[in-house]
């Protein structure tokens, strides 16, 4: 399923990171996988889906801010940084990419 007007980025889910905990770079479980967020024409994975059971919310998580994926993925985020990521409601706007990457302080993808 398409994300974003311009039809880039797509919403797959996949069994092999599916579920897995999010583990924040203080060491704090921050939710699980449920999606991911491709850019096809690039063959790049953008953003996971999180929920966080505890916020019961959906949020994205930058691909640039994973550390390792084996049993968990290992952000290089603290989690209070990933608290304050918006709500994911399905549809992603470069404005709303913008927020994702102001809430956690990094340079987005793009520049």
């Amino acid at each position: 399923m398409w994300v974003d007007e311009q039809q880039t980025l797509w919403e797959e889910r996949n069994r092999d990171i599916w579920q897995l905990p999010i583990i924040s770079d203080d060491g704090e479980y921050c939710g699980n996988v449920i999606a991911q967020i491709v850019e096809p024409q690039e063959y790049l994975v953008r953003y996971l889906v999180v929920f966080s059971k505890g916020e019961q919310k959906h949020y994205l998580l930058p691909s640039d801010t994973v550390e390792r994926i084996d049993q968990v993925v290992q952000c290089k985020v603290e989690a209070a940084y990933l608290r304050e990521l918006p709500p994911f409601g399905r549809q992603i706007s470069r404005q709303f990419e913008e927020e994702v990457y102001k809430a956690i302080g990094l340079t987005p993808y793009w520049e």
